[in-house]
């Protein structure tokens, strides 16, 4: 139980930090469409903001995977559990516990794969912006792999919630 509580509190924190950093890069993301449309508007287009923008998205993706996970905004089962046996809807919580697992993990492996070949050959980016692909592509092995910690801790709420319950 104590282990549980640790790693409950760790990815929760990391999840808070990842919601900020995520917060912050939406509101850049905000301040840099205004400040091109009105570059725009007054004749000096400024080319660099798409590229700045379309980066700050990407990272804004990848950090919300996980907390997103944690408040129960990717997946429901609310939607199938009329359609399950009675008594195997105690398990629907660990089914897509397991499915975000699953995916979480072959999702991280292709990221992986895409990432190292960047950090290996260090190409740029097709962009305005002079930037190495790996800095922008390094965030999607850790956000998935949050997400999967994020996945891992709601199996063991999942299994804690069915121990918890009396025998049906």
């Amino acid at each position: 139980m104590a282990a549980i509580s640790l790693f409950r509190r760790v990815v929760e924190g990391v999840n808070a930090l990842f919601t900020a950093i995520a917060c912050v890069l939406v509101a850049a993301i905000g301040i840099i469409v205004v400040w091109a449309t009105l570059a725009r508007s007054f004749g000096t287009p400024v080319i660099w903001a798409h590229d700045y923008a379309q980066i700050a998205f990407v990272y804004v993706v990848f950090l919300s995977l996980a907390p997103a996970l944690q408040a129960g905004q990717h997946v429901t089962v609310e939607l199938f559990e009329g359609l399950v046996p009675r008594v195997f809807r105690k398990y629907l919580d660990h089914v897509a516990a397991i499915a975000c697992i699953v995916f979480g993990a072959v999702f991280f492996w292709y990221l992986w794969q895409l990432t190292a070949r960047s950090f290996g050959d260090n190409r740029l980016a097709n962009a305005v912006v002079v930037v190495q692909l790996k800095w922008i592509q390094v965030i999607g092995p850790v956000g998935v792999l949050q997400f999967v910690l994020t996945a891992l801790l709601r199996l063991a709420e999942a299994q804690q919630r069915l121990r918890a319950r009396p025998t049906e």
